[in-house]
């Protein structure tokens, strides 16, 4: 990038008129690649949890049709608890990355990256077509490096589901490439070739993001206003598309492009039956009552999402709840800034419009005349400029008087020439609207191509012709075909700002809000195809200011420095955008300035997951004071107090979670939870039917919806069973079999329900239970632990310990096996078997209490009581409050003799608890063995 400082070097690259396009894009490639590498180093966050860590459809073990049957988020398309999002493509990418990686977070992004480099280069080759003229290397490279630095684009390339968005991008731009050579086309085979391409490029790019669709409207657009220049929308000129043959292929791409578009909007709309629902908080603007507000507001918003294309300083991770307030009067100040939009773009349509009426009507072209007699077609229809120098030169040349050009504006048709007869008055003309400099036409082939209405007799004014040559109509634009844009023809500066607004408006309707409420407000991610037009309307307009000072060399280079400038910054904001989405943390930090509530809730959760729990309530809490009705906070604070042990409290905060979500069914199951520790089986047992009753209508997350009612019916079961109450417990599991949706593995049921049979002494019914739960999932552990036991009550010992140790291999890091295994080998008596089987778990879990007590237990049995002692003192570090821990430690030193410690270690566990009868016991035995060994 340095050498752009040289504006020397610049110029002279700019006018090799595209001998360096190799050197240029790999200039572009290269510099957007340096932007983009920090990102390589990112971690999943905020959407990639649920589109990829938690979406079932990205695993290998998913069917593959289940990704064309389901949404973006793994929720079944035609379900009511579906948003809509159908982008099975970018599904099938990210299942794709698993199949390769796993969920390695560095693969996803380089496919990320790598697709944003692909439509950078796209839309640099894309600029290149569209344009071919002179200046065309400045304009696009002017553009292509203002996207590649473009700090909006920061969330589509560095979050892994902006990948929705860069892929539409590709296939969008290829659709609308193709399209392209399709107008510029003669050979009907290859028109139908590029049609069809068209057609399939548009319907990957939907497929891959909705608003996709889009580009065929953008192709209808450019096909009938940047190359017709279709105005005024009378019937004569409708009626000339529709019938004169020159027009054929317009009439063939405008029908084809419809029809398609019709088709795609039908089989969108009929994949998803029902209405999507947001919440309030996602789109407050569209949950207001007032029409007033939301007439306001939503027209702020494409002003608003304007502003962040020119000025990305302050970029959000999320954009809903009050991150935009609400226009809820007449007189807020930002009315100003959307008049003034709104009152610019009208302005400029209808200079346009003005322009098209004058410059362009669809007309038919006449034959010419050549020198000699040599009579040839001519179907080019030159632009109204190129035909006034034409036929000023033909004049100047057959020294004849020249003639005065007027544009009738009443008329569709342009250049009627009104003749001077009076050979001292100055002629005059009115032809360059674009304020362009003029390309001269061949001096050999003087040409005169004016429309003046169908009339080419010249003898009807008393000026001569020119020799030979007669003069036909066309008055359209720049062409070397009536069917096509010539290569080496460049579009004007009007035709490339219109089709760079068009760029820039099209795809963005779908998220403006003004047709269909959708479930954002503002997202940067939808401005990725939207900034191809908003480079191109800057590349354009910087283009046009160099032009205009030309000779005021200092001013020119004053233009570069300050897009060198733009560039130079745009790139540091896209670097350090791209550290903020590195971590979750980074991520939520950067947005509290713009979303508070909704940052420092997530915050929270990072940092509870990391074990901040005092900052996590901190966050928790100011979250809260923000907004208070966000039900998720409140009850990702239940759950921190409860994990903490203050019941109480988070009972109150999943109490408030249900006042503003009355169907969180986590709160509901996280209170029958705690009740049932406390005791409160009767109030556990109520929250677990609450939450097993509650329906799913509408909710985002169905799947985690389903699996709680589930866990809500198994813990009723539980308890059920704990009271040993075992018809209604059969009951309880037998209707969760029922309610399981497809998705679930009933394994833990299957278990359940064998081990129901196992206590009411239903031994044949267990082992099919059992049976049954190791055949949907063979590495079951509780199934193999459960099943065991029942087979030792019924003396198949053997057949026991053969599932005791298949366990053991399967599920090495379990502790229930060891304590299970272990105890079957203690009550056997065979006490050095089950000291290896709890050696070797100690091995593993080191701190697992429970396993050193027994190894302590296990070697004071086998008269070893100095090594005894090394365990029971380990266990009382790992449990320091607890009173078997101490009183076995005294009784280890009671034993060895060690009185002392004997005695303080049970003192120890009488502060614990000083009504336990055998630490009593054992304290008197050695208070009067210390009595007896004093007077002795």
């Amino acid at each position: 990038m340095w050498r752009f400082v040289n504006f020397r070097w610049f110029n002279q690259q700019i006018d090799n008129n595209g001998n360096n396009r190799l050197r240029d894009y790999i200039l572009i490639l290269s510099f957007a690649s340096l932007l983009y590498l920090n990102s390589l180093d990112a971690d999943f966050a905020y959407d990639d949890n649920r589109a990829i860590l938690n979406n079932q459809d990205v695993l290998s073990t998913t069917p593959w049709y289940h990704l064309f049957i389901n949404d973006f988020w793994g929720t079944p398309i035609q379900s009511s608890n579906s948003h809509g999002s159908y982008r099975p493509i970018t599904v099938v990418s990210f299942r794709l990355n698993h199949m390769i990686h796993g969920h390695t977070p560095f693969g996803f992004h380089l496919v990320n990256l790598l697709l944003h480099l692909i439509v950078t280069l796209l839309y640099t080759i894309f600029i290149e077509r569209l344009l071919n003229g002179r200046r065309q290397r400045r304009i696009t490279l002017i553009a292509s490096l203002l996207f590649a630095s473009h700090p909006i684009h920061v969330e589509s390339v560095t979050s892994i589901v902006g990948r929705a968005d860069v892929g539409a991008a590709l296939f969008y731009l290829l659709a609308l490439y193709f399209y392209v050579k399709f107008v510029e086309s003669n050979n009907h085979g290859q028109c139908r070739k590029y049609l069809c391409y068209t057609i399939v490029m548009a319907t990957f790019s939907m497929l891959t993001k909705e608003h996709g669709i889009t580009c065929l409207l953008l192709c209808i657009i450019y096909h009938l206003f940047i190359v017709h220049h279709f105005f005024p929308f009378n019937r004569q000129n409708w009626t000339k598309i529709l019938r004169q043959q020159e027009y054929g292929q317009l009439r063939r791409g405008i029908r084809t492009i419809s029809i398609a578009l019709i088709i795609m909007i039908i089989f969108r709309l009929s994949i998803h039956r029902y209405r999507p629902s947001f919440s309030s908080a996602d789109n407050p603007i569209s949950d207001n009552p007032s029409v007033m507000v939301r007439f306001l507001t939503f027209h702020y918003l494409p002003v608003f999402n304007f502003w962040l294309l020119i000025y990305p300083q302050w970029l959000s991770f999320d954009w809903s709840m009050d991150a935009i307030p609400l226009i809820v009067s007449w007189f807020d100040r930002r009315n100003i800034f959307t008049f003034i939009f709104y009152a610019i773009i009208i302005e400029f349509a209808r200079r346009t419009l003005y322009y098209y009426s004058l410059v362009s009507s669809p007309s038919s072209s006449l034959s010419i005349s050549a020198s000699n007699n040599n009579i040839r077609k001519r179907s080019n229809h030159q632009c109204i400029r190129c035909d006034n120098f034409q036929i000023k030169n033909l004049y100047q040349q057959q020294q004849l008087p020249q003639p005065s050009f007027e544009i009738d504006s009443n008329n569709n048709n342009v250049g009627g020439i009104n003749y001077n007869h009076q050979q001292n008055q100055q002629p005059f003309a009115i032809f360059d609207l674009n304020n362009n400099d003029p390309q001269m036409p061949n001096q050999n082939e003087p040409i005169i191509d004016l429309n003046n209405n169908n009339n080419n007799n010249f003898g009807r004014s008393s000026l001569p012709p020119p020799k030979q040559t007669i003069i036909s109509q066309s008055t359209t634009q720049c062409k070397q075909s009536k069917y096509k844009l010539v290569k080496g023809k460049k579009l004007s500066e009007i035709d490339c700002i219109v089709l760079s607004l068009a760029m820039m408006i099209v795809p963005f309707l779908p998220a403006t809000n003004l047709f269909f409420y959708i479930g954002f407000v503002v997202a940067e991610r939808i401005l990725y195809i939207p900034s191809f037009g908003f480079c191109l309307f800057i590349a354009v307009c910087v283009e046009k200011f160099i032009q205009y000072v030309q000779r005021y060399h200092l001013i020119k280079y004053i233009i570069y420095l300050c897009y060198l400038i733009l560039i130079i910054s745009f790139s540091i904001r896209t670097i350090l955008r791209n550290i903020d989405w590195l971590t979750e943390e980074n991520l939520y930090r950067s947005g509290i300035v713009i979303n508070p509530p909704k940052a420092y809730g997530n915050l929270a959760n990072i940092l509870s997951q990391q074990g901040r729990n005092d900052e996590a309530e901190q966050m928790y809490r100011k979250a809260l004071e923000y907004r208070i009705n966000m039900a998720d906070v409140h009850y990702n604070l239940g759950l921190l107090l409860q994990n903490e042990q203050r019941y109480n409290e988070a009972i109150h905060c999943y109490q408030q979670a249900i006042r503003f979500r009355p169907r969180l069914a986590m709160a509901y199951l996280n209170i029958g939870v705690i009740y049932s520790r406390l005791g409160d089986k009767n109030r556990a047992k109520q929250f677990y039917e609450k939450c097993s009753q509650l329906d799913n209508y509408g909710l985002k997350d169905i799947r985690n919806h389903e699996i709680t009612r589930i866990s809500a019916l198994y813990n009723l079961g539980q308890l059920f069973l704990d009271d040993e109450n075992y018809i209604e417990a059969l009951k309880i599991y037998r209707q969760a079999i029922f309610q399981i949706p497809s998705y679930y593995q009933p394994h833990s049921l299957y278990n359940k329900i064998a081990e129901v049979y196992n206590r009411m002494n239903r031994t044949a019914d267990a082992e099919i239970w059992f049976r049954k739960s190791l055949t949907i999932k063979h590495d079951h552990i509780p199934a193999y632990l459960t099943y065991a036991r029942m087979l030792i009550k019924t003396n198949r010992t053997f057949e026991a310990e053969q599932l005791y140790r298949k366990a053991m291999l399967l599920s090495s890091n379990d502790t229930a096996i060891y304590h299970h295994y272990g105890q079957f080998k203690f009550n056997n008596g065979q006490l050095k078997d089950a000291l290896a089987i709890y050696m070797k778990g100690f091995e593993s879990f080191p701190n697992d209490c429970d396993i050193v007590i027994n190894v302590a237990n296990i070697l004071r049995q086998l008269q070893q009581p100095i090594n005894a002692e090394i365990y029971y003192k380990l266990a009382t570090k790992l449990r320091p409050n607890d009173l078997i821990t101490h009183s076995n430690l005294g009784a280890i030193y009671h034993l060895n003799g060690k009185f002392k410690l004997a005695k303080q270690s049970y003192q120890r566990a009488l502060e614990l608890k000083p009504d336990d009868n055998i630490t009593k016991i054992n304290l008197a035995r050695l208070d009067r063995i210390i009595i007896a060994q004093q007077k002795s």
